[in-house]
């Protein structure tokens, strides 16, 4: 079980469509064994992944919304990460992010929103890659043996 991340909650989880260097199995499988629920998008590569790994993952399908594919994407990702009230979706409590090869820098759209708005929402983040991502904050953490990175959010104190 993973003390720093909150496992045992509704975890996001994107990454690329062409699939990642970075196994999702096990770190679903940790999720689950952490008394977690994952909640998905309905593309290709990771997410396709994480659904083969957890057949009962929620899985958010662009279709659901309205407009462009362009924006239904998006609108997806957004659901995926911060729920959707009207969908009846709470937020994440957690976003696990599995870049293509090349790391951070090669997100594809999808991934950049997702780590943007669960950064935005003061999500905890963890990144599977080696090396560490850029940018203040980053930590050492790997899960189910997947090295990555885990940033928390700045919390404002109230003092």
């Amino acid at each position: 079980m993973s003390p720093v991340l909150p496992l045992s909650g509704l975890v996001a989880i994107a990454g690329s469509r062409r699939g990642s260097p970075w196994p999702v199995a096990p770190v679903v499988a940790l999720v689950l064994a952490s008394g977690g629920a994952v909640r998905v998008g309905d593309q290709r590569g990771v997410d396709a992944s994480a659904r083969a790994a957890c057949p009962s993952a929620l899985v958010v399908r662009a279709s659901q919304f309205p407009g462009p594919p362009k924006a239904q994407l998006a609108q997806r990702t957004r659901a995926v990460v911060l729920g959707h009230p009207a969908l009846g979706l709470p937020p994440a409590s957690c976003l696990l992010v599995f870049p293509p090869e090349g790391g951070a820098p090669a997100l594809g759209p999808g991934s950049s929103l997702a780590l943007r708005l669960a950064l935005e929402a003061r999500l905890p983040v963890w990144v599977a890659r080696e090396p560490r991502p850029q940018g203040p904050g980053w930590v050492p953490l790997s899960l189910a043996g997947v090295p990555g990175w885990v940033l928390h959010p700045v919390q404002s104190s109230l003092f």
